[in-house]
């Protein structure tokens, strides 16, 4: 893919902490605001060339747009109601 070994250890790494993080609502904002980085150098890299649908051989980057408006949307309003961040954040009294 034309990337450094280094570099796809470390997005391996994100992912998957950032992934149980985001599902315990631990650092929700951070945590999203990565992944939007990470989904725009995903479809700049490696999905542009085979457009929105695909080209019969590759899929396109439909699939990454929709996880970088999920990204963007909770980098923007962050969780609120169940997450693990609002219980700790929470005043107590």
């Amino acid at each position: 893919m034309g990337i450094p070994s280094l570099l796809a250890y470390i997005v391996t790494i994100v992912e998957l902490a950032g992934g149980w993080a985001m599902m315990l609502g631990l650092g929700t904002r951070w945590i999203a605001a990565g992944f939007a980085v990470m989904m725009i150098g995903a479809i700049v890299t490696v999905k542009a060339d085979a457009g929105l649908l695909g080209n019969g051989r590759e899929t396109g980057y439909e699939f990454n747009l929709a996880l970088l408006a999920m990204s963007i949307y909770l980098w923007l309003n962050g969780s609120r109601l169940w997450s693990l961040d609002t219980v700790i954040g929470r005043p107590r009294g």
